[in-house]
């Protein structure tokens, strides 16, 4: 009643602006909750890596590492519902190119079109991977390296699922991790992996 009333006495754009008022304060309490419950299972990870646990709004809870030279951001994502879990490690160095790399299957080579098909002349990589590049001669000379095929390889054969570079940097991604993805020798040899795939 009190609420009917309420509406009642309010026009159109007050309700509206109330409306996204509610929608941004309820996502806004989510994400410090999440937050909160990823900086406390994090953080012990963290302290094992002499590094710290951050936070923002924009970029999500994560592990900042600076070990390696440039900042590494180790994440993970709670999912829940229909959402998987993600574990994300993003090396914030810049390549130049942007490129791709997924296992092939038949959707993927359906559905994934953007950029051109990169052959690297590895008859192992070339059959099992597909990779799409805005700046296919480039990603050839780049991914050419032993120690670069060696970390895809390695990567791939630990369930991870793609493996791209933005403007920002290179991004290893995993689709549903477990616990075991983040015990601390696990994690060390992802993380050198990473180092050896973008800056060798």
């Amino acid at each position: 009643m009190f609420i009917e009333k309420l509406l009642d006495n309010l026009d159109v754009p007050t309700i509206v602006i109330l409306a996204i008022f509610t929608v941004t304060l309820i996502v806004y309490i989510v994400v410090k909750i999440s937050g909160m419950v990823l900086s406390k299972k994090l953080k012990p990870l963290a302290e094992m890596l002499n590094a710290e646990v951050k936070s923002s709004f924009t970029a999500g809870t994560y592990i900042g590492i600076l070990n390696y030279g440039p900042e590494i951001r180790f994440k993970i994502t709670l999912g829940g519902g229909n959402s998987p879990s993600f574990l994300i490690m993003e090396l914030h160095y810049p390549v130049g190119f942007k490129f791709k790399i997924i296992q092939k299957q038949a959707l993927n080579q359906v559905f994934f079109r953007w950029g051109e098909e990169v052959k690297l002349n590895d008859a192992s990589l070339d059959e099992e991977y597909l990779i799409r590049s805005d700046k296919p001669d480039e990603v050839i000379s780049y991914l050419s390296g032993t120690k670069r095929i060696e970390a895809i390889k390695y990567f791939f054969e630990n369930k991870f699922s793609s493996i791209e570079t933005n403007d920002k940097g290179v991004f290893v991604i995993k689709t549903i991790y477990t616990d075991e993805d983040l015990v601390i020798d696990k994690v060390k040899t992802y993380l050198d992996n990473l180092n050896s795939f973008s800056r060798m």
